[in-house]
Formats: structure tokens, C-alpha cells, sequence
């Protein structure tokens, strides 16, 4: 019977079959690995995509902040250019605002007096009172 198997075993066609089968698990052993590798091709490939694109979003984002930044500045200096400006004009206003009171004060001294004249001429003349001024245009 050990003959048998073996003869089996030894036959064209066993042989065959187990050729075709080794051949089959070779390929099949191959596609495996061709797989593998066009995975990991593609894993790569998607990483350093990844990877460009984090280094470019890194980059337009610094470059914001730095114009950001630039930006303050440039507004911190406006305005302390304004407020020199501001700064120079207060003691302008307040000399016009001076100068404004003082011929308020003036128009009232000298409407007080031109009031008291009135009222010192009033009281010599007893008839003089009320003064004559039209109140309407027609009498």
C-alpha cells in the first residue's frame, strides 16, 4: 500500500496538480505582496500630502499673525501721531475758549453799565419811566 501512495505521489499528474498548486499559492503569494506594497505606496503618498499641507496651513498662519502683528504696530504709531496731534491742540482750544470768555466778560461789563446809566438817568427824570420804546411798529 506504501507503494501505492507513492506511486500515486510520484504520478505525472500529482505532480501536476501539485506544481499548479504551488504556482497558485506563488501567485497568490505575489498579489499579496503587490497589494501590500501599493497600500503602504498609498499611505505614503497620503502622509506626505498630509504633511504639506499641515506645513502650509503652519505658513499662511504665521504669515497672518506677522501681518496681524505689523498691523498693530502701524496703528499703535497712528496713534500716537494722533494723540501729539490732539495733544498740540488742547492748549489752542483752551486760548480760543479763553479768549471767548473774555468777551463774554466784556459784552457783560459793558451791558451792565450801559444798564446802569440807563437806571442813574431814570431815577433823575420821575417821568422818564418806563422808557418810551415802540412795541409795535404801526404807533
Amino acid at each position: 500500500m506504501a507503494q501505492a501512495e507513492q506511486t500515486k505521489n510520484d504520478s505525472p499528474l500529482h505532480q501536476y496538480e501539485n506544481f499548479v498548486e504551488i504556482e497558485k499559492e506563488k501567485t497568490l503569494a505575489l498579489i499579496n505582496a503587490w497589494e501590500e506594497n501599493e497600500k503602504a505606496k498609498a499611505q505614503t503618498k497620503a502622509y506626505k500630502e498630509l504633511c504639506s499641507i499641515e506645513t502650509w496651513e503652519n505658513n499662511v498662519k504665521t504669515s497672518l499673525e506677522l501681518d496681524l502683528k505689523k498691523m498693530e504696530e502701524n496703528l499703535e504709531v497712528e496713534k500716537d501721531e494722533y494723540s501729539k496731534i490732539f495733544k498740540k491742540k488742547i492748549p489752542e482750544i483752551e486760548k480760543i475758549a479763553e479768549a471767548k470768555r473774555e468777551k463774554i466778560e466784556k459784552q457783560k461789563e459793558q451791558k451792565s453799565i450801559n444798564l446802569k446809566k440807563m437806571s442813574e438817568k431814570l431815577s433823575a427824570t420821575p417821568n422818564a419811566y418806563p422808557p418810551k420804546t415802540k412795541t409795535c411798529g404801526c404807533l
